[in-house]
């Protein structure tokens, strides 16, 4: 049997993974256990629970219910694939050597393979550089840099260049260190870390290099290849209109010391992996941080080894339920642990377990079905509000690779917006008081965006109303550093934001500001047990409103990027089609803030 990387990484997960996949592949016919014993492979019991487990996996019409398509994947791929050719030109440009790369076809790419117990793991290589005194190793990765120098020991980042221009940790540079330095590095030996997982991916490759039979001699370097976070694109394109990277888009990690760390976890963990393949053993196992719940590399198979846990309301529904629950005693207990232990839904918390009041407040409402509201908090944060009201919601394009003169890697490139005009309390038609603008074609569309804004927002000290504000006054405050001319007035818009979750939800800052005492500024203004531990506009909208995104064409965000993305490549009817689908849904966003806020105004009494 043969074992790739992505197969290494997934049945390491833990002692249960091997067996369902085995009975996602082979229905029926896999070969499981689901106790200690060997012999008990083929019983009718074992036969019962396997089928039992493909209930999950597939529906009653045999339809896959595991793989899910995951549509803004699908249009990143190409701009992730470019960044392999990027990563391959820098390396080029850098190192000396016979360098092997492909790009479109990964069996084209060196391999390397290994036999241990009768299974054989192997890897192909992103990029492979043979040179006359050893060999270098890279493997391209669709992240940036920051992660790793936002790693930082005393302030300082733990990450810096060497003369060379290859980014190292400081311990490597023969900075001096300490133990919470160590520490600190522990997080890159974490598999499941932001930024450990990538290097855990490199570590296997060398783990597989340095036991192959064709093992190649030498000096030995290991390396990521990420985008410079760093990196502003000049606006140069070619005679296609494609844009032209430079080498310094693309920044080399030197993980040669942290992946030989890795070498006897890797070790340990081959030998899991082995041993999860001999017994194929589908007991349910403890639940933990390696479902990666909620994480872009979720278990393929999370809803099975969670169906038990309570859609709604269980435990997880705290707010800041990560930091765990004090008994009286003093005693942490972890959320996971507590999941495992039985303890699922949020009333099985005991009251004198939570020590935030939020918490406290959740458990009452959802005990007591009734909504909570702060009405005096809620009503003192309508009345910070200025007339006329802009309702604002933007669509972006992450674009992993920069498209337009000024912008960096993965900058959350505008394309839309939605107004609704608010002329005074209540005053707001939904079709005659909405303004939008709409890019029709991937051309530079800013500086029109800006111009747009900038008419409808008079500078008139009206609030912009937002929904989650990081995002929009981040967004805003780039547009005024690229585009001088029109600074100060969008700094103007920037600074008039005000974010309608600040009443839906409460913040800190703006009741302290109003007066009040740090306790009662950060209790909450609002929860319902609908909102089950989210104030996503999503999850408020509903309880505010009938107004519903069911049914809508375009639904969500990562649907309008999509949409988007796809422009260049629809016929003039389906662009037609999709382009008022795009205006619907953002108009929708911000039609919503006008009516949540509207309920708002009743319930607290506010004319």
């Amino acid at each position: 049997m043969k074992i790739s990387k992505t197969g290494f990484t997934n049945i390491i997960r833990c002692d249960r993974y091997a067996a369902l996949e085995e009975i996602y592949r082979k229905k029926n016919q896999a070969l499981v256990t689901f106790s200690d014993n060997m012999d008990d492979l083929m019983t009718s019991e074992n036969k019962i629970k396997t089928e039992t487990l493909l209930n999950d996996m597939y529906d009653e019409d045999d339809e896959d219910l595991i793989v899910k398509e995951d549509i803004q994947l699908n249009a990143m791929m190409p701009y992730y694939n470019e960044i392999e050719g990027l990563t391959a030109k820098a390396v080029k440009k850098m190192f000396e050597g016979e360098f092997t790369f492909n790009m479109l076809d990964t069996y084209k790419q060196k391999k390397f393979e290994m036999e241990k117990s009768g299974y054989h793991f192997y890897c192909f290589l992103d990029g492979f550089l043979a040179q006359s005194h050893g060999f270098k190793v890279f493997e391209s990765k669709a992240t940036t840099s920051r992660k790793y120098m936002d790693m930082m020991h005393n302030k300082e980042s733990m990450f810096a260049y060497s003369p060379e221009g290859i980014l190292m940790l400081t311990k490597d540079l023969g900075f001096e260190t300490d133990e919470k330095y160590d520490k600190k590095l522990e997080k890159l030996l974490d598999r499941y870390s932001d930024v450990g997982r990538y290097v855990y991916d490199l570590a296997f490759q060398r783990f597989v290099i340095e036991h192959a039979s064709d093992k190649p001699e030498g000096d030995q370097k290991y390396y990521l290849a990420v985008l410079n976070k760093d990196y502003i694109f000049d606006g140069k394109k070619d005679e296609n209109d494609k844009p032209i990277y430079d080498e310094s888009i693309i920044v080399f990690i030197d993980f040669t010391s942290i992946t030989k760390l890795y070498l006897p976890i890797i070790e340990a963990d081959m030998q899991t992996v082995i041993d999860n393949l001999d017994t194929m053993n589908a007991n349910p196992v403890p639940l933990g941080k390696h479902c990666q719940r909620k994480d872009r590399k979720q278990c393929p198979f999370f809803d099975v080894c969670w169906k038990h846990v309570p859609a709604k309301n269980s435990i997880l529904t705290y707010l800041n339920n990560h930091n765990g629950f004090t008994d009286p005693s003093g005693e942490k207990h972890d959320r996971y642990d507590l999941l495992n232990d039985g303890v699922l839904d949020l009333l099985q918390i005991p009251e004198d377990w939570l020590t935030r009041e939020n918490n406290v407040i959740q458990r009452r409402v959802v005990e007591g079905n009734e909504p909570y509201y702060n009405f005096r908090k809620i009503r003192e944060g309508i009345l910070e509000l200025r007339y006329p009201i802009y309702h604002l919601d933007f669509e972006s394009f992450p674009c992993p690779l920069p498209r337009f003169k000024g912008e960096s890697p993965y900058m959350q490139s505008l394309f839309q917006y939605s107004i609704h005009i608010e002329h005074e309390p209540g005053v707001c038609d939904k079709d005659s008081d909405n303004y939008y603008f709409l890019a029709g074609d991937h051309n530079d569309p800013r500086e029109a965006l800006i111009k747009g804004m900038i008419d409808i927002i008079k500078p008139d000290g009206g609030s912009v109303l937002v929904y989650n504000i990081a995002f929009e006054k981040t967004r805003i405050n780039e547009l005024a550093r690229l585009f001088p001319a029109y600074k100060d007035r969008l700094l103007d818009i920037a600074d008039r934001l005000f974010d309608l979750m600040d009443i839906v939800k409460g913040n800190t800052k703006l009741y302290k500001n109003l007066g009040y005492d740090e306790s009662e500024a950060k209790k909450i203004n609002y929860y319902h047990t609908d909102l089950n531990g989210s104030y996503s506009i999503k999850k408020v909208l509903p309880l505010f409103s009938n107004l519903t995104y069911k049914g809508m064409p375009i639904g969500n965000g990562s649907e309008a990027l999509v949409t988007y993305s796809q422009f260049p490549n629809m016929d003039p009817k389906t662009f037609e089609r999709n382009y008022k689908d795009l205006i619907n849904y953002c108009k929708q966003d911000t039609w919503a803030m006008v009516e949540i806020l509207n309920e708002l105004r009743k319930i607290a009494g506010v004319r």
